[in-house]
């Protein structure tokens, strides 16, 4: 009599069930390996791990790379792309081979005399024994982050040893970013501009305050401004004039960032002004009673 284990039993049919989820399973792989964003590329170790030699390599690594699988399988990885080793994939790869132990390889330049780049590599070994490196090319982002940086530094380099005061002030009339100058020209610091509620009035002298407040609220609506001038009153108590430029600032799309102001010490050059009106007007004393006592004389000029 059968038992439900003996009708059950059917080496073929399993055999087949088998093979159908493995040619599945090989199918997904293929496509998630064709398809992935990333570059793939597979290593047969050779020597003990001296060697490292193409089997596979994905689409995104050919293009990556700018070059076609066809011409690296079966070559080393050292004849393909002779900069590895100094890149620290090499050493990466033979220290997974022989430990097993997936390694992250950090964001670095690969350089050779065909391709340069910034790569991003994460190496692990098959049970097969094959290396798998994951990697992204993340040139643009580098470049982009370098653009960025540089642009930065530059920006710094240039505004922090600006000579004159430089303001940032945003849409809603807060101090967004300031310069060291404001400590030379104002007395105050940059942390004590950044916290003034309502700036720039504290440090505008109080006969100013009106007129300075309505070239304010001016430049807060887009206009701009050159070479105004108005005393200003220093956290010492001392006045000052200064003349100040200001021009609004939007982004790529147009939208209001705020506007930038310049400001610079003119004390010396007005007291300068004041000193030769003084003393054209003193000259025009004399030259009048000078005049007078010839006339009151008689005598011809």
């Amino acid at each position: 009599m059968e038992t439900n284990n003996t009708k059950n039993k059917n080496p073929a049919g399993d055999r087949e069930h088998l093979e159908d989820q493995l040619k599945e399973y090989q199918a997904k792989y293929q496509a998630l390996f064709d398809n992935v964003s990333s570059g793939v590329a597979i290593y047969e170790a050779r020597n003990d791990g001296e060697e490292f030699v193409f089997v596979d390599f994905n689409p995104a690594a050919e293009e990556i790379e700018q070059i076609k699988k066809g011409r690296l399988i079966g070559k080393s990885v050292a004849e393909v792309f002779p900069g590895v080793k100094e890149f620290g994939l090499f050493d990466v790869f033979q220290r997974v081979y022989k430990t097993g132990t997936p390694e992250h390889h950090p964001v670095s330049v690969y350089k050779d005399e065909r391709i340069a780049g910034w790569r991003e590599n994460c190496v692990y070994r098959l049970p097969s024994g094959h290396i798998v490196a994951i990697y992204d090319d993340v040139s643009a982002r580098k470049r982009t982050e370098l653009v960025t940086r540089m642009t930065s530094e530059c920006f710094r380099a240039i505004a922090d040893y600006t000579y004159d005061w430089e303001v940032w002030v945003g849409p809603a009339g807060r101090v967004l970013w300031t310069n060291p100058a404001a400590e030379r020209v104002s007395g105050y610091t940059i942390k004590e501009i950044m916290a003034m509620q309502d700036y720039p009035i504290p440090i505008v002298y109080t006969e100013d305050r009106d007129r300075m407040g309505r070239a304010f609220r001016a430049a807060m609506k887009g206009t701009t401004g050159n070479d105004v001038q108005f005393r200003m009153e220093r956290k010492n108590g001392k006045i000052i004039w200064v003349a100040m430029s200001w021009q609004p600032i939007y982004d790529d799309k147009g939208n209001s960032l705020g506007h930038r102001q310049s400001i610079r010490d003119v004390t010396a050059r007005i007291e300068a002004e004041k000193a030769l009106e003084k003393a054209e007007q003193e000259q025009e004393k004399e030259i009048q009673a000078l005049r007078a006592i010839i006339e009151k004389h008689g005598i011809k000029e």
